[in-house]
């Protein structure tokens, strides 16, 4: 009866082992809903929710960049935009669309299939696609980098209120960063005198920007317009009489032509002078700061998400003139001039060797 009773249950483990090695191999060999790009993989749980990297949707805007021309600067007005979408994790919520167009005609005609198409946004790069993007359109919202005057061109109404469906990111002259330039290098002056040619109309407003920033400081702040040489001698005569600290001058045609005399009253008297661009500070000019076009860039985005993701309006949206620079100071005016930096100072500039 035992050796029955054993017979038995071997036959019945014999069959599970059979009937379970079946059910695996019908199971591998059986399709999976994992092919099934409608649902969730058959290894998934029902509730799988995908990560952030791995987005479900589509990008909920098109944006249409039209960069007029090749070089470095538009370049950096391209980069530091992308840059700053990345950082800000809004890629994946914007489809861009990057035209770079040399040729005058074919840039028009790329800015004008975008109207078509109606992207959401146009951010134009430089003063050609930003004019002409504005003429085609009047409802798409526009935003311009690497424009020098916006209000002088009439692309907006007013820097600080631009009335219409553009606005953006100036490349003028960075006059309130290089008069910021003089807390952190001369930080015992208090007061600024900058020199002008009273007939250029830039050089007007680079005077005045340069002015208000000075008074921000609460520095003492004297204005020279001139025309000629000698009212630039009769200017630097009255600074000298003043005890004036700090000497800022614009980007200046007339004040190039005579950058050497300014250059040798500086030197001689110990006055330092805060300059427009690169080339006057290389020629003697103690410091200045270049404009930064990754940092327009990324300004620039920062307007377009507030449009898009803000529903700012551009009419209200201020025309942004400070954006970070590269400071840069002449080494050997500073050692002309004994000036002696501080550990801040240090931090925040670039030493170059000029003359």
């Amino acid at each position: 009866m035992k050796k029955h009773i054993v017979l038995i249950m071997n036959i019945v483990l014999i069959a599970l082992i059979v009937g379970g090695i079946v059910f695996t191999v019908m199971r591998i060999l059986a399709p999976t809903s994992a092919s099934d790009s409608s649902g969730p993989a058959a290894d998934e749980p029902a509730d799988y929710i995908a990560t952030e990297d791995e987005p479900t949707t589509a990008p909920l805007f098109r944006v249409g960049i039209i960069q007029h021309g090749i070089g470095k600067d538009s370049d950096s007005c391209y980069a530091g935009f992308v840059n700053q979408l990345n950082n800000r994790r809004l890629l994946s919520d914007i489809e861009i669309v990057y035209i770079i167009e040399n040729n005058d005609e074919k840039c028009v005609e790329a800015i004008n299939r975008l109207v078509e198409e109606k992207v959401d946004l146009l951010y134009t790069i430089g003063p050609f696609a930003s004019r002409c993007a504005a003429e085609a359109t009047q409802d798409i919202p526009i935003v311009f980098a690497a424009v020098t005057d916006p209000e002088e061109m009439g692309l907006v109404e007013s820097n600080e209120a631009p009335g219409g469906n553009v606005t953006g990111v100036s490349s003028y002259t960075p006059c309130f960063e290089q008069i910021d330039l003089i807390p952190i290098l001369l930080p015992k002056s208090d007061s600024v005198a900058t020199i002008y040619n009273s007939t250029d109309v830039n050089a007007v407003r680079q005077a005045i920007i340069a002015c208000w920033e000075a008074q921000d400081f609460e520095y003492a702040t004297y204005r020279y317009p001139i025309s000629d040489i000698e009212g630039l001698f009769q200017a630097l005569e009255d600074i000298y009489n003043k005890g004036t600290d700090v000497i800022y001058l614009p980007i200046d045609r007339l004040i190039s032509d005579h950058l050497d005399t300014i250059v040798e009253f500086s030197h001689e008297h110990g006055i330092p002078v805060i300059c427009g661009d690169r080339m006057m500070m290389l020629q003697g000019c103690l410091a200045t700061c270049e404009i930064n076009y990754t940092s327009i860039g990324r300004r620039s985005a920062d307007l377009c998400c507030e449009i898009l993701f803000g529903e700012k309006d551009p009419a209200a949206l201020s025309v942004i003139y400070k954006y970070d620079c590269n400071n840069i100071v002449n080494r050997q005016a500073l050692e002309l001039l004994g000036i002696e930096l501080s550990d801040v100072a240090k931090a925040n500039i670039e030493l170059v060797d000029g003359a």
